[in-house]
């Protein structure tokens, strides 16, 4: 699945050195970026060589280090501008859970959610893999993008307790956790997901999905 046109360039605008990078060194910067992002659409990222990276990019291994130590820095950059969060990502977690129509209001942040997750398909799944796989940076990364999202549902979740709607023994950061779990994995499967004889259909997933957050949250039906 293709990325956005290009992502943006990385807050730091900075080469290997930290340097800082001038008009044609964040453009250089900004090739080897995205020609790495196009790679990893159909390879691993232990598969991505800095040389194939340099090649895709019209440019030389040199001039990549001057920018980068590694590919994995480059994924790093990436991650730094993709977002897990928008304004009406924002707008639907910050309504009255409480009120009627909860139960619309999490269909709407599950559709929401797994289509900004998705605009960033490609740097996410490689993010989650080398995470899961022990790096600590894209573990760090990975929740550094998670925590806006996370502190807003753990609110939603703690007012819900406070209502009587939701079991006070559970953890709203827990519950906030799994949700985004959850979420990230129906995220993940959806552009590969095939519906089934069996009624497992991607739709009934995210329907599936928004029944357990709305729960969580103690929504009305």
């Amino acid at each position: 699945m293709m990325q956005e046109s290009t992502i943006e360039i990385a807050a730091t605008d900075a080469g290997a050195n930290g340097r800082k990078l001038g008009a044609k060194g964040r453009r250089t910067r900004q090739q080897l970026i995205d020609a790495t992002v196009a790679l990893l659409e159909t390879h691993g990222l232990r598969d991505v060589s800095v040389v194939d990276v340099a090649k895709a990019a019209q440019t030389s291994s040199a001039t990549f280090y001057v920018y980068f130590r590694g590919v994995p820095e480059v994924v790093l950059a990436a991650l730094e501008t993709a977002t897990q969060t928008s304004p009406e990502l924002e707008a639907l977690i910050a309504r009255d859970w409480l009120a009627p129509g909860g139960a619309e209001t999490a269909r709407a942040f599950v559709d929401c959610y797994t289509a900004i997750w998705n605009r960033h398909r490609t740097i996410f799944v490689v993010r989650n893999l080398a995470a899961e796989e022990g790096d600590t940076r894209f573990y760090q990364a990975r929740m550094k993008q998670a925590v806006p999202m996370m502190d807003a549902i753990s609110r939603q979740v703690a007012r819900a307790q406070a209502a009587g709607r939701t079991p006070a023994h559970l953890s709203p950061r827990s519950c906030a956790g799994t949700i985004l779990m959850m979420l990230e994995r129906l995220s993940a499967i959806g552009p590969i997901s095939r519906d089934h004889d069996d009624g497992v259909s991607y739709a009934e997933l995210k329907a599936a999905a928004a029944h357990s957050m709305a729960m969580m949250l103690g929504a009305h039906a």
